[in-house]
């Protein structure tokens, strides 16, 4: 439980400082005395200006190296040598692995001493051996090492202080640079339909090839076949080495439910070694949807949608009601025109049965009664007397007042019939030019209404 918890806070407290600088130089308190010291590779006299070590080996290959531990102090200082596997933190920094977890690559072909003890302003050197095993991958393979001190707490509990510098190894072989990347995204919308969304797009890069890599990722955002579309170009990755990784999300403001996005991302990679550096590497892509539903638009689209057609309807059962209203107006209408129309009918009937009346009492009307006294009419023609000629016929008696009377009325009777023949073709105009000019009127004040 001790150890586990002198490990938990060494983590936690311990001070790390790996070379990526030509200054890698720390400070610490020991016996109450400031330490300052600084670590560098070296040729085995001195300094050699390399800011790292860098090598290219076949795999069972060993070579020496050397390290430069300069005490910085006023009093002499005994520092613990380590070696670890090497990665690149998220901000791009080399780093190596705590004291509490434990080395499974490179850091693990370093064999170093376990301590050097440094007088007061001086360097000493300390060589160190780096085996390639045989079955090594090819690829790079970071480690580093470090001298370190440790100050305060107790022997459990402390402060670690280190400081170093990489080791980069590459074994010979089939190089792949290689990267893959996801992507995810959501939208967050807004309740108010006025307001745009926004979009957030988490997406991860990784390199699965066998070499270090930098990385330029480019993420799109699109939808209605691309009219609609927002870019971004994500934090470049300077340095990643194989089997890392690096997540970061990048966010999309003012946006618009559109119902679906498309976000894209594309990693473009770069080999960080100059011997690379001709051959193309495929960039690194993923899609995903990202569902964006307009729902506060939807809602109100369907308010305003029930609000018209409530208008409609409203508009409709008024309509209705007056086209109702028009058709019994006319209807009550028509009915009293008909019956105004009947007096006319009536007084128009009367004409013609008048008419008919005088015509058919015409011919009665002048001939003469069997009341009436018959006129004798007597002629008497004597002839001129002949010896030949037969004696004169003796006229009888004539009673022909009916026959003049007949005579005399068939003249008349022809001017009756005419005059009837008129007086009913005027009651017929008549009544059709009332009823026409009543219709007109009643046509007129339909429209009014």
């Amino acid at each position: 439980m001790t150890r586990t918890l002198s490990a938990l806070l060494s983590i936690v407290l311990a001070s790390l400082a790996i070379a990526a600088t030509p200054t890698p130089v720390a400070a610490a308190e020991q016996d109450d005395n400031a330490i300052t010291w600084m670590v560098r590779p070296s040729d085995g006299v001195g300094e050699d200006g390399r800011s790292w070590v860098e090598l290219e080996l076949d795999p069972g290959e060993t070579v020496q190296e050397h390290l430069l531990v300069r005490n910085l102090g006023a009093s002499a200082v005994t520092f613990s040598l380590t070696a670890a596997d090497g990665y690149f933190t998220e901000t791009g920094r080399f780093n190596m692995l705590t004291a509490d977890r434990e080395s499974v690559d490179a850091g693990t072909w370093i064999e170093i001493q376990d301590d050097v003890e440094v007088p007061a302003g001086a360097d000493v050197i300390v060589p160190f051996t780096i085996t390639v095993p045989g079955n090594a991958t090819p690829g790079d393979h970071p480690a580093g090492v470090a001298a370190a001190i440790r100050s305060g707490g107790t022997e459990e509990v402390g402060i670690e202080s280190r400081v170093g510098f990489r080791v980069m190894t590459r074994v010979t072989g089939e190089l792949a640079p290689s990267a893959a990347a996801t992507v995810a995204g959501e939208y967050s919308g807004s309740l108010n339909p006025f307001d745009a969304g926004r979009i957030d797009v988490d997406y991860s890069v990784e390199n699965t090839g066998n070499t270090r890599l930098s990385i330029l990722p480019q993420v799109e955002v699109s939808t209605l076949f691309g009219l609609v579309s927002y870019t971004a170009t994500g934090e470049e990755i300077v340095e990643i080495a194989p089997g890392e990784s690096r997540a970061a999300e990048i966010s999309f403001p003012s946006v618009w439910p559109l119902f679906v996005y498309s976000a894209d991302v594309t990693a473009v990679a770069e080999p960080v070694s100059e011997d690379l550096a001709a051959r193309g590497i495929e960039p690194a892509s993923a899609h995903a949807l990202v569902v964006a539903i307009p729902w506060p638009q939807l809602v109100s689209i369907a308010v305003a949608a029930l609000l018209l057609w409530l208008l409609w309807r409203d508009r409709r059962r008024r309509d209705r009601k007056v086209a109702e209203l028009v058709a019994q107006a006319r209807r009550d209408a028509l009915a009293e025109s008909a019956a105004d129309r009947q007096p006319a009918l009536r007084r128009m009937a009367g004409s013609v049965a008048v008419a008919i009346a005088l015509l058919l009492s015409g011919p009665t009307a002048v001939a003469a009664t069997p009341d009436d006294d018959p006129v004798e009419i007597r002629v008497e023609i004597a002839p001129r007397t002949s010896p030949s000629a037969t004696p004169p016929a003796t006229p009888a008696p004539a009673t022909g007042g009916e026959d003049l009377a007949t005579t005399g009325a068939r003249d008349m009777s022809a001017w009756l019939w005419a005059g009837a023949a008129a007086v009913v073709s005027g009651a017929v105009v008549t009544g059709a030019v009332i009823h026409s000019g009543r219709r007109r009127s009643l046509e007129t004040e339909l429209r009014s209404r």
